[in-house]
């Protein structure tokens, strides 16, 4: 029966592939069933036992009622006296190939949850335990806001507590989404399935209307810091993914002025704490994973207003008390503090505001579904939920939609409605649950604290490992491995191996940064040598081409003037004339140049020792400097690295 369960859920989801509705779901079980046992008569009663019992599913008896219904039109069955009965064969559910893929997905799941735990203080040594932790799991995923509130999940109950179960397949289910998607789909699968099974647990769910024009919801203030972002990227992506459904069907999301004041309050107040040792919290938390700063959150505090519009988020001033409508607070008070446990008194005052506000905007109207409510609160609070459907049964327009219903309820009915139309749904839900399954109790934390503050006065940690383990955020991660959130787990031995994992991370975390700072450092130096490389390949054939051209002009030029000094030599020695070789008169002029260019030049060498080989060198080497600046000028290169100014 316990696998059954999964393979059930499994199944459900492949129905959804085929764009069935939500009495269609469960058709192929109450199919199988009559064909299985063959119950006469045929009672809504005696086949919600047979699925039970079969697959593992606990279905409405309304429900099962309504496909039966669906299945007598067909003549398969025979309605006498308010009782069914077979009457001839019936059609083939075709469950099992639908079974096989189901049963492949859920060998996956549990191989790798079996796997994962070896390495955890609680490791699976079977298959039915690692059933019974992704059933306990599951669970969790319910829905309380409809008629079925009772029953709030298709899961039947597994006695004992099991909260290790959800600390490890919160650890898992982050684990495999990261590392394993293949398994992560898998597991989705069960979550889709569990999801649309809790479709069948409200009856008449297939009649409501799809849209939500007709409602607004109001967001609890943790809902609004889970939006903001300050409680994590999982909880933040999941809060988006919902009011982009909600908006897409037609649904306005806003919160009460008196919320949105409790926000700013919740950034400033933990402002304060970011950077001392007693700070606790989600926000902390989170800040101090991010590296924000005490002067961050009020700044965040400050852009209140223009970040809840960002988000499609509307600010609604909160309604005056109204005394028809007004409830009893007192009484409600009394429930609340049954349920929640408040450490600050005033979230409890602006919780009961909000509940008053909701009643005050339903004016006591009908709510005979969350479409036609008017008004809801939304909060992630399960036992706020709770308390205020206990209160509601008191009142006609909350006796069958509660004034306050989970982020969750909602997110499910929500994808229900157009489950093709908002495909991440699933995921986003599973991990931000999974994300804040991780958080430590205020218990866990309260006795780890006190445990710490025995060890330092013993003389067994010192001041500066009580201080670590105060402050360190690692520290939270550690002592959800090392518990899994059980208090009873937290002894002395658990605080020495926390410190020491928190200790030898941080020393990896800074090993790290030395080796990412050496690693950026060698490669901004290669970067530099191999654009060095490059700029002296570049100035290298700039350089020989250059030098190309200052060769050839100073061979012409020296040429020239050799020519010359050859000229006038000749002509001063009156050879020309002696050989006939008399120039025209036009050219007599190249004969002075030669002759005083001969004499010149006899006269620098005997002053200056200068030959025509050391003009010939000087006129390269200046065309060639010239040319090297005229170059490198047009492409942007730094002579200096030539040695050349």
């Amino acid at each position: 029966m316990l696998t059954n369960t999964l393979t059930s859920l499994a199944i459900l989801k492949v129905n959804i592939d085929q764009d069935k509705d939500y009495l269609d779901y469960l058709r192929p079980f109450v199919l199988q069933v009559l064909a299985e046992y063959k119950p006469n008569p045929v009672t809504d009663g005696v086949v919600s036992d047979h699925i039970r019992e079969r697959f593992g599913l606990e279905i409405p008896k309304q429900t099962v009622q309504m496909v039966l219904k669906r299945i007598s039109r067909s003549r398969h069955l025979k309605r006498d006296h308010g009782v069914y009965q077979i009457t001839g064969d019936l059609p083939d559910p075709q469950l099992t190939a639908k079974q096989s893929d189901a049963e492949r997905h859920i060998a996956a799941v549990l191989s790798g949850l079996r796997q994962f735990s070896q390495d955890t203080v609680k490791p699976i040594s079977s298959d039915e335990d690692a059933i019974v932790a992704i059933r306990t799991f599951l669970s969790e995923f319910d829905i309380k806001c409809l008629r079925a509130y009772l029953r709030g999940t298709a899961i039947p109950s597994i006695e004992g507590a099991h909260r290790t179960d959800i600390v490890l397949v919160s650890k898992y289910v982050q684990h495999i989404q990261r590392a394993e998607p293949e398994q992560f789909s898998s597991f989705l699968i069960l979550v889709q399935g569990h999801m649309l099974a809790n479709a069948l647990l409200c009856p008449d769910l297939g009649n409501i209307p799809k849209s939500y024009r007709e409602v607004t919801f109001y967001l609890d203030t943790p809902l609004l810091v889970q939006r903001l972002g300050a409680d994590g990227e999982a909880e933040q992506d999941a809060m988006r993914e919902l009011i982009n459904l909600l908006s897409k069907l037609g649904g306005r999301v806003a919160a009460f002025s008196h919320s949105r004041d409790e926000l700013e309050r919740v950034f400033l107040g933990a402002a304060n704490y970011v950077g001392t040792t007693d700070g606790r919290g989600a926000i902390v938390l989170e800040a101090r994973k991010r590296g924000t700063t005490k002067s961050d959150l009020p700044l965040l505090a400050a852009s209140i207003d223009d970040e809840l519009g960002e988000a499609g988020i509307e600010v609604e001033v909160t309604p005056r008390h109204i005394e028809r409508f007004q409830i009893d607070e007192t009484a409600f008070d009394r429930i609340l503090g049954d349920g929640v446990q408040y450490s600050n008194p005033k979230a409890k005052a602006y919780d009961i505001t909000s509940v008053r506000s909701i009643y005050a905007i339903r004016a006591n109207g009908l709510a005979p579904s969350v479409e036609k409510a008017r008004a809801v609160l939304v909060t992630s609070n399960t036992g706020f939920a709770n308390a205020a459907w206990e209160y509601g049964q008191q009142f006609q327009s909350s006796r069958n939609v509660s004034s306050v219903i989970t982020d969750f309820s909602l997110a499910n009915m929500a994808w229900l409605k157009a489950p093709m139309r908002a495909p991440s749904i699933p995921t986003t839900q599973v991990l931000a649950y999974s994300y804040a399954a991780l958080e430590p109790s205020s218990e866990l934390l309260d006795k780890y604290m006190a445990e710490i503050d025995r060890l330092e006065k013993a003389g067994t940690i010192t001041e500066r490992d009580h201080q670590l383990l105060r402050s360190s955020f690692q520290v939270y991660d550690e002592l959800v491995d090392l518990t899994l959130g059980e208090e009873d787990s937290l002894t002395a031995e658990t605080v020495t191996k926390t410190l020491e994992r928190v200790s030898r991370a941080i020393r990896k975390e800074e090993s790290g940064k030395l080796e990412t700072e050496q690693e950026a450092h060698q490669e901004t130096r290669d970067m530099l040598e191999a654009q060095q490389a490059r700029n002296q390949k570049l100035l290298g054939n700039l350089y020989r081409r250059c030098c190309s051209r200052a060769r050839v002009l100073a061979w012409v030029l020296s040429g020239c003037v050799v020519t010359l000094f050859a000229i006038g030599l000749l002509s001063g020695l009156g050879l020309l004339s002696g050989l006939g070789l008399n120039p025209p008169a036009p050219f007599s002029w190249v004969l002075t140049v030669g002759s005083i260019g001969l004499a010149l030049m006899t006269s620098l060498s005997l002053i200056f020792g200068s030959t025509v080989k050391n003009i010939h060198v000087g006129v390269r080497n200046r065309h060639l400097t010239w040319c090297l600046k005229r170059e490198a000028k047009a492409i942007g290169v730094d002579l200096s690295e030539l040695g050349i100014d």
